[in-house]
Order: C-alpha cells, then structure tokens, then sequence
C-alpha cells in the first residue's frame, strides 16, 4: 500500500506463489489490501485475509508441490473494524487483529469466534507468538480520543496458554 494520505487504497495487491524461491505464480491481482497469510498446524490449509473484503479465504494446500485448491471463505467479519494481521496457534485457532475495533479475536479451526481480547485502543496490526504469549502490535490512533489515543502505539503481551505454529523460513533468491 504506497497510498496512505491520498484517499482511498489502490488495488495494487497482489496473492503470489513461489517455487523455491525460484518461478513466481501469480495467484490474484487487484487487491486493495492483501493482508496476513498462514497454515493450520498440518499445514494442509493455507489462510489469507484480505482486508477490504474483511475475509479469511481458506485453501487446500498440498505439501507436495504447493498448489492451493479449493478456495472458500473460512471467516467474514461483520463488525466495524478490519481484519489485518493473524498467527496461528498450535490447536488450529488463528489469533486475529481488528483494526478499529480495540481486539484480538480468537477463530476455530471451524471458522467460529471462540474468544478475544481486548486492549485500550482501538487499531490493533498484528499479534505474534512468542512461546505462550500474545505480542500484540497497535497503530496511533489520532482521531480517538482519552485512553484509546493515548495507548495507540503500543505493543502489548498477552499469556495465551498455548504456542504458534514454528513460523516458515523463506529466502526469495535474486
């Protein structure tokens, strides 16, 4: 996203794949914000949110050669906020930012919110794990006002009780 300040985003995105590092294939253009992608613990299912449709989109992944099938919505969010960054955990749930909304939500395997937490601002980015805890990233926040103005920017931790998935190492040769 290269335009923030000059109205409403582009749809510049992109959803790429790439062999090795070596062939790219592109999966979808004309994104407006592509957001988070991960794999359940299996890593039979790929998910990735794209934020202006405020979706996580699920897709059979194969081991073998990395092709995704099967594409259907596993999560629409319906609130005022938007969907931006998720981890996953290693009993399947993803751990999902709400920008907008002040919280992290927990998703089931099945697509189900099962939990959340909530934090004194408003435009949460992203969590990550490390071990059990939850850091969570925040954004300012300008237009709010008293507490959610005031802690917009942070980073928050949180003990979830429960680790990530090992996150994938990838090097995109030149």
């Amino acid at each position: 996203m290269t335009d923030f300040g000059y109205g409403n985003p582009l749809p510049e995105g992109s959803l790429l794949r790439f062999d090795l590092g070596k062939t790219k294939e592109t999966l979808r253009t004309g994104l407006v914000i592509p957001n988070s992608i991960g794999w359940s613990p299996d890593y039979k299912t790929l998910y990735f949110t794209h934020t202006t449709e405020n979706i996580v989109h699920a897709f059979d992944y194969d081991l073998g050669d990395g092709s995704i099938s099967n594409e259907r919505i596993f999560y629409k969010h319906d609130g005022s906020g938007g969907l931006d960054g998720f981890r996953v955990d290693i009993d399947g749930n993803i751990w999902h930012a709400i920008y907008g909304e002040g919280r992290v939500i927990k998703i089931s395997p099945q697509g189900k919110v099962v939990g959340q937490i909530n934090l004194p601002t408003r435009n949460i980015t992203c969590p990550e794990f490390v071990g059990t805890v939850l850091y969570i990233t925040t954004a300012a926040d300008d237009e709010g006002e008293g507490d959610s103005k005031r802690y917009g920017g942070g980073l928050y931790r949180v003990d979830v009780g429960v680790t990530g998935v090992a996150p994938h190492k990838f090097k995109l040769d030149a």
